[in-house]
Formats: C-alpha cells, structure tokens, sequence
C-alpha cells in the first residue's frame, strides 16, 4: 500500500488505540527521537507530543513554553536554574546549546519517573526530525497526534494561531504523512484555524476541567458558548464545530460522557492514564483511545485481559 493510499484509522469496533505519551515518557526522555523510536521498535504505532515554535518560527518538539529544570542543561552540562527561559525567545540554534535525554532523578518531576533510562545529551528535536523519523515506520494503523501548544491568557509564549497552525501544515505537508495526522490543542483557537485552511484536516479538542479551562465562553475554547451547569455540553459543541475527537483529562470522564460522545458520532481519546487500575476503568468506559506514559503497560494488560488494541 501507498503512502498516498493510507488513510487515518482512529478507531475499531471494540479495540483500544493505544498512545505513546511525549514518546513513551515512562521508559524513556520524553518528546526525544530515541522516546518515539521505542514505541516504534515495540509495535506501538500511535502517538502524540507537542508542538511549540523558536525564535525564529522553527516547530520544535518540547512540552513546556519555558524550558524545564528537571530535564534540561546548560552548554556545561549543568542543570539549568532559571525556570523562565522561554522556547520563543531562542533560535532554534541557540536551543541547541541547551542538551536534554536525561532527567534530574533529585527534582519533584524526576521522582515520578526513578526508572526512566538516560540517553545522555540530545538536542530538543525539529518537527522535521520527528516526521523524518515516522516516516520510516509508518504503517496502516500508525496516527500521529500534534498537540500544538498556545495559549489566549499569556502573550509572547508562541507566534498567533493563524501562523501556527499554516507553519506546522506547511511541514507536514513536505512529507507523505497528511493522512496519519490528528491536530490537537488546549487554545480552540488554533483548531479553527486549521478548519480554515483545510477542512478535512481531523482535529481533536483537548479540554480540562480540573484545570479550570472549561466554563462558558473561556478564551481557551475560542470563546465558544457553554450551555448548562455541566460539561455534558462539551461533546455536543465539538461536533458542532467539526471535530473528529475530544481529548479529555481522564479524571473529568465518566461512562455517560462517552456514552453522549458517541452518540454525536465523536471519538473519545483520554489522557494521562498509567495506572492499571485507571486503564481499565476507561476500557470499561468505551473510550476509543489511551494516552499514557506506559504504552508497553498497557499492551499487556490488554493481552491480559484478553482486550483487543491496535
């Protein structure tokens, strides 16, 4: 088969897509090449990570606006001390002198992952780079989800919605991987201006509630109207702006709220899920999708307990 003829499959009758979270952030350096070359090598073929931009508008694979303590050192190879070094305000060539591929195991976010293995220095990845590297793996049932960082309620963290969303299209489209790709964000903002450019584009709609990011006309869901005391509105409102997907926090979830989703013909992707406990719960939900930290976790479980996934 074609890379033209592969079609992004985000769901099957009674199976769970699993996903790698950052790469597979519980074995290894999250949103590093090595992290998404794991899953790849243990027939993990779904994903997703993040998207944020350079100086110099270079999309760039990194999860914090700011550059985290916990994973990132200096040209000496010291542990960075100063938690406001914002990726927007480096060139890509000067990020490079910032190395990541190890996590400082003393720190409170280091803690949660005492068995994540170091990869010593590595540069913080292009997008290019990430693509370059799927595309080497791609397969039927591979989907790639970008989650593209932005915000409404602090400026200079990342160019305007409208130049995110061209730029990270653009890239995308110099490979032959447009047909696996879901596009994801917390700032609906972003999700509107991938409608306008391509309508087919499949987009997933992030919330948290826990957060405090969902209540009626927040800046985050591009000021959209919220009807109602509860969140039971939200899948209704993202079929009716043409969503494929909505990606909830998975402690805002609840068996009728995937029940409402399906019925609007919406896919349910849930995240952050690492507990079995937890995995299981939200298997016995419906819920189409998994993101977690532990994909290769969840594949036995699944094989355990006799659960198809894909």
């Amino acid at each position: 088969m074609s890379y033209i003829q592969i079609i992004l499959i985000l769901s099957k009758p009674n199976h769970i897509k699993i996903y790698g979270h950052r790469g597979a952030r519980g074995y290894l350096p999250e949103n590093t090449l090595d992290s998404f070359k794991y899953l790849f090598e243990n027939k993990i073929k779904a994903y997703e990570t993040d998207i944020l931009f350079s100086k110099d508008l270079v999309p760039v694979i990194n999860h914090d606006f700011r550059l985290n303590p916990s994973l990132t050192k200096n040209s000496e190879g010291n542990w960075i001390k100063n938690d406001d070094i914002k990726i927007f305000d480096l060139t890509y060539e000067q990020l490079t002198s910032f190395k990541i591929g190890t996590i400082n195991k003393k720190s409170k976010y280091g803690r949660r992952f005492a068995n994540q293995k170091s990869l010593g220095e590595k540069n913080i990845p292009k997008l290019s780079d990430l693509l370059e590297l799927t595309s080497t793996y791609i397969s039927d049932d591979s989907i790639i989800n970008l989650e593209i960082k932005s915000t409404p309620v602090e400026e200079n963290l990342a160019p305007p919605p409208n130049v995110m969303a061209k730029l990270i299209i653009d890239e995308v489209n110099k490979t032959k991987l447009k047909d696996k790709i879901i596009y994801s964000s917390f700032d609906w903002r972003v999700l509107t201006e991938i409608k306008t450019i391509d309508l087919k584009l499949s987009r997933a709609y992030l919330t948290s509630e826990l957060k405090g990011k969902v209540y009626d006309k927040s800046p985050l869901l591009d000021f959209m109207p919220l009807y109602g005391s509860d969140s039971k509105e939200l899948p209704r409102l993202i079929k009716t702006l043409g969503g494929k997907a909505w990606h909830p926090n998975c402690k805002d979830l609840s068996k009728d709220m995937v029940r409402i989703s399906h019925d609007e013909g919406l896919l349910v992707n849930v995240w952050t899920v690492n507990e079995e406990y937890e995995m299981l719960r939200m298997i016995d939900y419906g819920v189409d999708g998994i993101i977690t930290d532990y994909p290769l976790k969840l594949r036995k479980l699944c094989e355990k307990e006799n659960i198809s996934w894909f």
